[in-house]
């Protein structure tokens, strides 16, 4: 293949796979079932001193926000005895920057998801006569670049994971409304580091099942054409 050609399959390759590990992230973020394997697994409800009912009502709201299904977080429960309302004004704003950020990332996952699968769509057009060169040409390409993404990624939290995650929120917001005081915020009780480094763990873990699932299928195309 030309370099250009080679070009073109690694920029198909980049976007769908991005747009797959965008897929997964949101697909995790959202799932109750992990949700409430972590507030037991680590106690949380005991921790923060609410009801388990109570605390995945206030988990659900926060995640029907983010998915655009109601305007706002409000909502009480009763912690340490007293009905309250569970968050507050910073908790708040940070949830809309948030929300925001979740709303730009959907959107880039759709360009990317769209602009790939076209791309790869048009090569396979022109070089129909080979098609399973390009598609593990883009596939190879688009997996290296994830791949050193996903290892530095991967390192660096497991090194020294508070860093990873300040630093994380420095890249995506331009505010500090994420340092969140543990003796007055509900929401960073709910959320403790181990709870987003086991989030980041699992969408690592999922994403590379699902590359692993694709080069096995790659493998047995490849097997089949050399029949």
């Amino acid at each position: 293949m030309k370099n250009t050609t080679k070009l073109l399959c690694a920029a198909a390759g980049i976007c769908l796979l991005v747009s797959c590990l965008l897929t997964v992230i949101f697909q995790r973020s959202f799932d109750e079932n992990f949700y409430e394997k972590e507030y037991a697994a680590n106690h949380q409800a005991e921790v923060i001193n609410m009801s388990d009912e109570d605390l995945m009502k206030a988990t659900n709201t926060l995640l029907d926000y983010l998915k655009d299904k109601r305007d706002d977080i409000v909502v009480e429960a009763e912690v340490n005895g007293i009905d309250r309302e569970v968050f507050n004004e910073r908790e708040t704003l940070h949830m809309v920057d948030v929300k925001n950020l979740l709303q730009n990332a959907v959107k880039a996952r759709n360009i990317l998801f769209g602009a790939g699968a076209l791309l790869l769509a048009l090569l396979l057009y022109v070089y129909r006569k080979m098609p399973y060169t390009i598609v593990h040409y883009a596939y190879c390409a688009g997996l290296i670049v994830m791949g050193i993404l996903i290892a530095f990624v991967s390192i660096w939290a497991i090194v020294d994971f508070d860093t990873f995650w300040v630093d994380f929120h420095y890249l995506f917001f331009d505010n500090d409304l994420f340092f969140l005081d543990p003796n007055t915020s509900i929401m960073i009780n709910m959320f403790p580091d181990t709870f987003f480094f086991d989030l980041v763990r699992d969408i690592v873990a999922e994403f590379i099942a699902i590359a692993a699932g694709c080069g096995v299928c790659l493998f047995f195309w490849k097997k089949k054409i050399e029949r």
